[in-house]
């Protein structure tokens, strides 16, 4: 019997790199004060660009943003450790971080080596998938 493990195409490496990335946009490439209407599977945001190039977004939807907050958008993703940076596309999901940045940090033991291991990192909220993108107006 073979066993067949399926991945969303985004997810393997070629068809990321080699997408034509026509099914959404880039703020950093928008100008300031855009507003967006983004749905996913589970929540309509709006999200106002205020510095794309920073990813500076004002966001409001969902249970984490019942108003208008700032947020830095680190763009979508599938999922993984790839991600298509200031960017919003359907089918993959928006990586928020709210500001300020809430630094994270646990310690792990390496038992083999004795050792302490810090891993720092932040706090990310990750939204369901992107199912429609539209610039209001």
């Amino acid at each position: 019997m073979t066993e067949t493990i399926s991945y969303p195409k985004g997810a393997i490496l070629d068809a990321w790199s080699d997408s034509e990335w026509n099914d959404g946009v880039q703020i950093d490439q928008m100008e300031e004060l855009t507003t967006l209407a983004v749905q996913t599977s589970n929540t309509l945001y709006e999200i106002t660009v205020l510095n794309g190039h920073t990813g500076e977004v004002l966001v409001r939807g969902g249970e984490f943003f019942p108003m208008r907050t700032p947020v830095r958008l680190e763009g979508s993703t599938c999922g993984g450790s790839i991600l298509k940076r200031h960017g919003i596309y359907v089918g993959l999901r928006m990586e928020i971080v709210p500001q300020p940045v809430e630094v994270v940090s646990r310690v792990e033991n390496d038992p083999t080596a004795g050792k302490k291991e810090i891993l720092l990192g932040h706090k990310v909220i990750t939204t369901s998938s992107i199912q429609s993108i539209g610039i209001v107006i």
